[in-house]
């Protein structure tokens, strides 16, 4: 595992993002749509209810696993992958900024 940890709700998408440039791989409207859908029916407390996406890129590639956390407005996430330790330490900051700050595409 390369990360984990949880981010605010409403920077799942950007997150998302981030992680998918920083792999070289282009993250789209299909690919939230497909995280989102499933993101409802997640809860962080049961295993088997985490919804995993798999990012993969020109240079690697990144697994990613969400779940909603019961009664929160937070996402739990991990992120795994076979990380050098720049890009370890690039999926760590994005997910401390996620989960510290609100952001917004523009």
């Amino acid at each position: 595992m390369i990360h984990a940890g949880w981010i605010k709700e409403e920077n799942a998408r950007i997150f998302c993002e981030i992680l998918a440039s920083l792999i070289g791989y282009e993250f789209d409207d299909l690919d939230w749509q497909a995280v989102e859908c499933a993101l409802p029916d997640t809860d962080d407390e049961q295993e088997e209810r985490w919804y995993g996406y798999p990012l993969v890129g020109r240079v690697t590639r990144l697994d990613l696993r969400l779940a909603q956390a019961v009664g929160g407005s937070v996402v739990s996430v991990e992120v795994y992958g076979d990380p050098n330790d720049v890009l370890r330490g690039q999926v760590e900051l994005a997910c401390d900024v996620a989960a510290a700050y609100g952001m917004s595409r523009t």
